[in-house]
């Protein structure tokens, strides 16, 4: 495998601190971020790598930190969480993702990977007209998102693929799932264990999604493409197809059988694609990871 030079905007961020150090042990990494990053994952020190102080928004800065690369990551953007108001999420996150990639294209860079999200395909929305059309749902399920920061996502991979038709760059966008680190499992467990919760009880395990990243970085013969980044299960204890019904409404729609009889709490999510192209593969069991940090299943419900 050849070393490469990577730049990772964002990297200061949760999920960037985990990109710096998986990243680090194969190449030589830059973070361009507002600030550098205070530590890294678990309370470890942060990843020993290079800092440049980068805006996203200044496509100056970007062009600035992108001199040299191969590769670059583009991690930085307004997050769901953050309850930003719909005009900053298409603000900062389309037009951050165009200054990534137009500096990308303009220093020679052969590889750019952006983290979209679940967000783009509108189902984690959780509208009653739109819900999976099939299951597992896989990256050839129709998008239909509504709201800003989903739209935003999908934004992001329009323009990936047309700067990839345009300049032959690879262009490779990741959706990555719930993404659970170990400090923020204890809110997530309470958030999933509400037996009113009207969701999909899907998540990706931070340290699985940071060799995601690095999978995207490395994989050679991509030209554009989208992958789902998802567990292999659900975070719901029950067999997927038994909670499915009662928790989204209506039958369940058209599944693979075998799939579901192979691992009945499999996600609704498909990872099959990353698995294949990217040669990446997901380690995490939900509920042995809730029992080894202290977070037991609640109990059932008396009648």
């Amino acid at each position: 495998m050849t070393r490469k030079k990577v730049v990772v905007t964002g990297g200061s961020g949760r999920v960037g601190r985990y990109v710096l150090e998986e990243l680090a042990k194969a190449h030589e990494v830059r973070n361009a971020d507002l600030a550098p990053a205070s530590e890294g994952p678990n309370g470890r020190p942060p990843a020993e790598v290079e800092y440049v102080p980068v805006d996203v928004m200044d496509l100056d800065s970007v062009r600035s930190a992108l001199k040299g690369a191969d590769a670059v990551v583009h991690l930085a953007a307004i997050d769901y969480d953050w309850k930003a108001a719909p005009e900053k999420y298409i603000r900062v996150n389309t037009l951050g993702t165009w200054n990534v990639l137009q500096a990308a294209e303009e220093n020679g860079l052969s590889k750019v990977v952006l983290c979209s999200s679940i967000s783009a395909c509108g189902l984690s929305e959780m509208r009653p007209d739109w819900t999976p059309q099939y299951l597992q749902v896989d990256e050839e399920h129709e998008l239909r998102p509504v709201q800003a920061y989903s739209l935003s996502k999908q934004i992001m991979e329009n323009m990936g693929q047309a700067v990839a038709r345009g300049s032959g760059m690879s262009v490779i966008c990741l959706r990555p799932l719930a993404v659970v680190l170990p400090e923020t499992l204890g809110e997530f467990t309470e958030f999933i264990d509400n037996p009113e919760l009207r969701w999909l009880f899907y998540y990706i395990e931070a340290s699985d999604l940071a060799r995601a990243f690095r999978a995207a970085v490395e994989a050679e013969g991509v030209g554009f493409d989208t992958f789902f980044i998802s567990a292999d299960d659900s975070c719901h204890p029950e067999p997927t197809l038994q909670w499915y019904p009662r928790v989204v409404g209506g039958d369940v729609p058209e599944h693979d059988g075998a799939v579901f009889a192979a691992n009945p709490r499999a996600s609704i999510f498909s990872s099959a694609r990353a698995k294949q192209k990217l040669g990446w593969a997901p380690t995490s069991n939900f509920l042995q990871l809730r029992a080894a940090n202290g977070h037991p299943l609640p109990e059932p419900a008396a009648n």
